[in-house]
């Protein structure tokens, strides 16, 4: 071997023994890193769960808000169809692209493809949506709550539970949630089922395990006792109708149960504090809907327009509906701007292109408008479900009737999702309607909004064409709900 190639050699074993000795004292760092993080969760752990032990004062519980005071009617209005007018040649629609979508086949397969790495501990399974969940977790996590519920329980309880490794568990979840495209609320009843599970026939021990993890997770969650009774409290970025209650600090905090509604009319004994770091309020949006177990069902809607008869063949999952079965009653802006799932969205958008093309704009919302009006049957949340309940569009196309939110969220779906245009909605004390902006200037009633004018199209006044408000509500100023912010 000549010289050069000695040196060569040398050098290069020189470099992978410095390179070992780096990896190693990366390694050494890394350790030292967790090791010192760990240490400090430890110490946060041990001073929140002193400071539960003598912390506490009781709040009142105050009555759930009502969505809108204003009944809505009972009966609507009916008028005959007329042929709408536009002031300028309009140009019509030559395409109305299809979205993609996914074979049945295909989303079948993918029902039993949600999966997560699994380790040797105990296991736990659960069914969420319809897609059956493995976990893994510590068989301490089913600690025993003392009777009664007080101060030194839930702090002796969160000393126990933080002092438990639950790393497998919380990265599981993280996954599943990924996967599933779950949102907050997703996420809430994600963990919801896992503690019920873990914690058997022990109300308060789910509480109190769905409390942990969701403060572990980030978000800014408390507990709260009465009548040896544990209640979960949750601040959220929305506004929540119909439950029950407490204002800590400025904030409200919802006796939120993701079973049943919370109703209370009791003083409730919580903590004016919160963990380091759990910051985050429970966001009720929605920007994907949830992977859910394929249950899908097909009806048709049928409609008449300038004396032709339609009929549109629709798709969608039943599952999905029943996900928002015990959705929170919020503000309306999340139900306008949630998305329709994939099965209806092509199964609708396949049914209606053919009605559509070759029409201009403004005939294209109109068919749009007659379609909702009257493919729907109308009743009012009182008559089907006994009180107040705005439905997400997957929902209306699950249930035999639906009101004047319902189908003007529906129809502004429709329209921004297949012809393309801007729209807003109208709150009016008892009622809501849109309105949509036309590239070309129509006749009929306007709504002028950030120097925009936008024409009225009311989903719910039968044969009402684009620019047509219900009688009542003509000269009444609605609250808009801005779709684009």
């Amino acid at each position: 071997m000549n010289l050069f190639k000695r040196i060569l050699l040398i050098v290069l074993c020189v470099s992978f023994l410095s390179l070992l000795g780096a990896q190693d004292d990366f390694e050494t760092w890394k350790s030292q890193q967790k090791a010192e993080l760990e240490k400090y969760i430890s110490e946060q752990d041990k001073a929140f769960a002193s400071f539960l032990e003598k912390n506490w004062e009781p709040f009142e519980a105050s009555k759930a808000d009502v969505k809108d005071t204003t009944p809505k009617p009972v009966a609507i209005p009916k008028v005959e169809p007329q042929n709408i007018e536009e002031l300028e040649v309009a140009e019509k629609i030559e395409e109305i692209k299809v979205p993609p979508t996914m074979q049945i086949e295909e989303k079948e397969q993918d029902d039993c493809l949600v999966t997560v790495k699994m380790t040797e501990d105990p296991r736990i399974n659960i069914n969420y949506l319809g897609l059956p969940l493995e976990l893994n977790y510590q068989q301490d996590l089913g600690i025993q709550v003392q009777s009664p519920i007080n101060e030194k329980g839930i702090a002796d309880f969160w000393y126990s539970i933080s002092n438990i490794d639950h790393t497998t568990l919380f990265t599981q979840t993280s996954d599943y949630r990924e996967q599933l495209k779950l949102n907050d609320w997703g996420y809430c009843l994600l963990l919801n089922e896992i503690t019920k599970e873990v914690s058997g026939e022990s109300q308060n021990l789910a509480r109190l395990l769905l409390w942990f993890m969701l403060t572990k997770s980030g978000y800014e969650a408390k507990v709260g006792f009465a009548e040896d009774n544990v209640y979960l409290l949750l601040p959220c970025k929305n506004k929540i109708y119909g439950v029950s209650y407490v204002v800590i600090d400025d904030k409200r905090f919802y006796t939120l149960s993701f079973d049943k509604k919370e109703q209370l009319n009791i003083a409730i004994n919580t903590y004016d504090g919160k963990y380091p770091n759990a910051d985050d309020l429970i966001d009720l949006s929605i920007k994907d809907t949830p992977k859910v177990k394929s249950t899908l069902i097909e009806k048709e809607l049928k409609f008449s327009y300038e004396n032709t008869e339609y009929s549109i063949p629709v798709t969608y999952n039943q599952t999905t509906a029943e996900y928002f079965k015990n959705y929170p009653q919020t503000d309306l802006e999340v139900y306008f701007k949630a998305p329709l799932s994939d099965e209806a969205t092509y199964s609708l958008t396949i049914g209606l292109k053919p009605i559509l093309e070759g029409r201009t704009e403004a005939d294209a919302a109109n068919v749009l408008l007659r379609f909702v009006q009257t493919a729907f049957q109308y009743k009012t949340d009182g008559e089907q479900f006994g009180g107040e309940k705005s439905l997400f569009s997957d929902e209306t196309l699950f249930y035999p009737y639906s009101d004047c939110e319902d189908r003007s969220i529906i129809f502004s779906y429709l329209i921004s999702n297949i012809l393309g245009l801007n729209v807003i909605g109208l709150d009016y004390p008892g009622h809501v309607s849109t309105a949509v902006h036309f590239q070309n200037d129509l006749l009929g009633d306007k709504v002028r909004y950030n120097a925009t004018n936008f024409v009225v199209c009311d989903p719910t006044y039968i044969n009402a064409n684009i620019g047509m408000a219900m009688p009542k509500f003509k000269e009444v100023k609605p609250k808009i709900i801005d779709l684009q912010k």
